[in-house]
């Protein structure tokens, strides 16, 4: 199963995997998430992009996005809506709450509000919440 669920990824994440592919994009998103990164026009094989990609991805980038800001998202909904589904699918095989809760390191509350598919608005945080 991937990291990511595709569908909870913004536009700009979904570009990136039309151009370089989704494991080098969640690769990409690993080391940079969050952060801005400005695309050279040549990649030697040194250039840590080609490190971390490939020389033959890092250039497909390059090929595309040359001289651009991106500016990278963390794709934490993607991440979170595949651990969701997980835990569902776990929980649906007797796995209880608290030991899912323990597991992925959530309290118990949460873990009911996840598999009740509660959604929390993350335009406030709540200084007691563990997710």
């Amino acid at each position: 199963m991937s990291i990511w669920d595709i569908d909870h990824l913004p536009s700009s994440l979904k570009d990136l995997v039309d151009v370089i592919g989704l494991a080098a994009t969640q690769k990409l998103v690993s080391v940079y998430g969050g952060l801005r990164i400005i695309v050279p026009v040549k990649i030697p094989e040194t250039h840590p992009l080609a490190e971390l990609l490939g020389l033959e991805t890092a250039r497909k980038l390059s090929e595309h996005y040359a001289l651009e800001r991106i500016d990278l998202p963390n794709a934490k909904a993607a991440v979170q809506a595949v651990r969701d589904q997980k835990m569902q699918e776990e929980h649906r095989a007797g796995v209880s709450a608290r030991k899912l809760a323990f597991q992925y390191r959530l309290t118990e509350r949460r873990v009911w509000e996840i598999l009740a598919g509660i959604k929390v608005d993350d335009r406030q945080t709540d200084m007691f919440s563990e997710s």
